[in-house]
């Protein structure tokens, strides 16, 4: 079955004059925002993402996100500006973040230009449920520095961008010397300028399998939602080995697409073959 290729338009122009007027009421403008031109700044966009693991429930604390905009001079003085997760709840339910879900962090005028590293800002939080029981995560020393990624964004003035944190739960989770579970964050930032994404709609919906996007020595993933809807985003221009896993009760899918930039891959309803039944 090959998917039917859609053109995807990533940008979108930014209503200066509305933008401000929403910030201005939730109190979120920058203050070094604030005498610049309209011709200078940029909106950015941060939402976050999962690629889960087998997990019934995982839940993080988000206090919110630094990204590093370029500065007057570029990169030489860029300085890391701060947008806080402003709901009182700091929890969030990262597992359930798959297929269409997507959580906005927060959003923020910045000055036009370069975006190279974001950061995700965590509590001391976090546990997950396993089997019908919660066990607390162990945050490793080093967390922040692994919260700390790269990504490549080049904000034209005048639009609004929209920036994706992809919690890779599958690698982040994982067995520690005690028995229990340490949280060791993989994560991946991208903007879906020059980038791509495949979707599609798992039947039965039940099956709930993990769907690989493979090329080369990287590989991506997620899990489709309880609705049997799944999305991979953030695909750069590649061929793509495309692996659907489902559970035992199904067989596994593998087929292969080539990707072009800014499009948008569609798979429709795709349905699993049973497994056979085994002969007595």
């Amino acid at each position: 079955m090959m998917p039917h290729q859609v053109t995807y338009r990533p940008k979108s122009p930014l209503n200066f004059a509305l933008f401000f007027a929403l910030l201005l009421g939730v109190g979120v403008v920058a203050p070094a925002c604030e005498n610049m031109d309209a011709n200078e700044k940029a909106l950015i966009n941060v939402l976050l993402i999962d690629a889960p693991g087998d997990f019934d429930e995982v839940w993080l604390e988000v206090l919110g996100v630094e990204i590093l905009p370029a500065g007057t001079r570029g990169l030489e003085n860029a300085d890391w500006s701060y947008i806080p997760y402003t709901p009182a709840n700091k929890m969030v339910k990262v597992s359930d973040l798959v297929g269409s879900q997507r959580l906005l962090l927060g959003r923020k005028e910045v000055r036009a230009g370069q975006v190279s590293k974001i950061r995700l800002a965590l509590g001391d939080n976090h546990y997950l449920v396993k089997d019908g029981q919660q066990l607390m995560l162990q945050s490793v020393p080093n967390i922040n520095d692994r919260l700390t990624v790269d990504v490549a964004l080049q904000a034209s003035a005048g639009f609004a961008w929209d920036i994706y944190i992809d919690f890779n739960l599958a690698k982040s989770i994982q067995r520690n010397t005690s028995g229990g579970y340490s949280l060791v964050p993989s994560l991946r930032a991208f903007s879906m300028e020059n980038r791509s994404e495949l979707r599609g709609n798992i039947q039965p919906a039940n099956a709930r399998p993990y769907i690989f996007a493979i090329t080369g020595t990287d590989t991506l993933a997620t899990l489709s939602a309880t609705n049997g809807e799944f999305r991979l985003r953030g695909l750069s221009p590649a061929t793509y080995r495309i692996h659907i896993q489902p559970r035992a009760t199904h067989l596994d899918s593998i087929f292969s697409i080539a990707v072009a930039a800014d499009s948008v891959y569609t798979l429709g309803n795709f349905p699993l073959s049973p497994r056979p039944t085994p002969t007595p």
